[in-house]
């Protein structure tokens, strides 16, 4: 029998990283963003996942500071990169990565629910709907 991920555990105490759920999710969201399918986010693609989770683009200084800090080929983020971007903010910040991962349609078990589309959707008829 698997072990029962705890809602709360994006990080796996026995090996240290991302549960597999959670690696999953968080690969499954790199994809929707690599729309060359090169495995590495350019700068437009990082544009694109900066404002799908944060609703705008990352400055200069942050886009220098995660080619800096994090595994890049040819000035690109690849994936590897990614997973060491957000291992680094799930060890430090936890709610950002639950919130990155809930605004892509997954809930707090890492189960994709929704789609980006569908989420967007939502979330236009929420602002429709008249207040009571």
């Amino acid at each position: 029998m698997g072990k029962k991920i705890n809602v709360f555990e994006l990080i796996d105490e026995e090996d240290g990283y991302f549960s597999s759920k959670a690696e999953e999710a968080l690969k499954e969201i790199f994809s929707r963003y690599d729309k060359d399918g090169d495995q590495c986010l350019s700068d437009d693609e990082l544009d694109d996942f900066a404002i799908g989770c944060n609703g705008k683009p990352f400055d200069k200084a942050s886009v220098s500071e995660i080619k800096e800090c994090f595994d890049c080929f040819d000035e690109r983020l690849t994936i590897k990169g990614f997973m060491e971007m957000y291992y680094m903010q799930t060890i430090s910040e936890p709610a950002e990565t639950w919130k990155d991962i809930e605004k892509h349609g997954y809930d707090r078990q890492c189960n994709l629910i929704k789609n980006k589309e569908e989420n967007k959707k939502d979330e236009q008829e929420e602002k429709e709907e008249p207040k009571i």
